[in-house]
């Protein structure tokens, strides 16, 4: 930077005249302006501070003097030791014979009494012999027997009240009907139930075929079979894995008593048709 030195005009480059015509200048060095610090030169700066510390404690570890450690992590209690003697076992044993008590005699010799009374009658000795030992008299036990019960020889004659059972009336079982309204609902729930597990795209061709089966009380389908196979084998197949993949239906109305339903299968290139009687 350059500043003329009568009207102080700064210029980047050094001009020949100033605009007030001198030609003197002073040289001014340019001020450097400190730009902020980036996030990047931010965290450098931090992290290089960081790694300074974990290096300065991973150093000041092998300088900690280790003597004061052992020392202290060697040092056992030493508990103080009691010294116990073992006396004499001629003191302490003792040969005095175990006490047994004496056994008592027996007196078999009569004692002799005298009496105490002031009569010459009464100076006289009494001797008191020992009384014999009488042992008491066992009675013979008496087993008392006890009256035979009484046998009743005739019954006496009590009225019994006989309760009659009451008899079951069985209603008629209703006659099974292929065309009333219960298994007209019934046959048309099976029938889609089957034809969700028909898979009418897997059919190649045309062709026609039957099958016949029954279904117990529990609704599980019985006796299935073909009445009727097609020359496609494609529609063979599909009806049979239609018929297998539905083991169940549910229970059939009370009228049904295990008759035989048959089904008709007719495809031709895609359009199909389904009957079931």
């Amino acid at each position: 930077m350059f500043r003329c030195k009568e009207c102080n005009t700064e210029y980047k480059i050094k001009p020949d005249y100033c605009d007030c015509g001198n030609d003197t200048f002073d040289f001014i060095e340019e001020k450097q302006i400190k730009q902020p610090l980036t996030l990047e030169q931010k965290s450098e700066i931090v992290s290089r501070i960081f790694f300074a510390i974990c290096l300065l404690i991973a150093i000041g570890v092998w300088f900690i003097p280790m003597s004061k450690k052992t020392t202290s992590a060697k040092q056992t209690v030493t508990k103080p030791k009691i010294h116990t003697s073992i006396p004499d076992i001629n003191k302490i044993w003792n040969d005095t014979p175990i006490y047994q008590p004496k056994p008592q005699q027996t007196i078999t010799e009569p004692i002799i009494l005298t009496p105490t009374g002031n009569t010459p009658a009464q100076k006289k000795n009494i001797i008191n012999t020992p009384v014999k030992d009488v042992k008491p008299k066992v009675q013979p036990k008496t087993t008392q027997k006890l009256p035979a019960p009484k046998t009743e020889t005739a019954k006496e004659n009590v009225p019994v009240k006989v309760t009659e059972t009451p008899k079951k009336v069985e209603l008629p079982k209703p006659v099974y009907n292929p065309n009333s309204p219960a298994m007209i609902e019934y046959k048309t729930k099976l029938r889609a139930t089957l034809f969700s597990k028909f898979a009418v795209g897997s059919i190649q061709g045309a062709g026609t075929c039957s099958i016949s089966f029954s279904v117990d009380k529990n609704g599980k389908l019985i006796n299935r079979k073909f009445t009727r196979q097609s020359d496609n084998k494609s529609l063979n197949d599909t009806v049979y894995y239609m018929l297998m993949s539905v083991p169940y239906f549910s229970t059939p109305p009370t009228e049904y008593n295990g008759e035989i339903i048959r089904m008709n299968f007719s495809v031709n290139n895609g359009d199909y048709e389904i009957s079931i009687h």
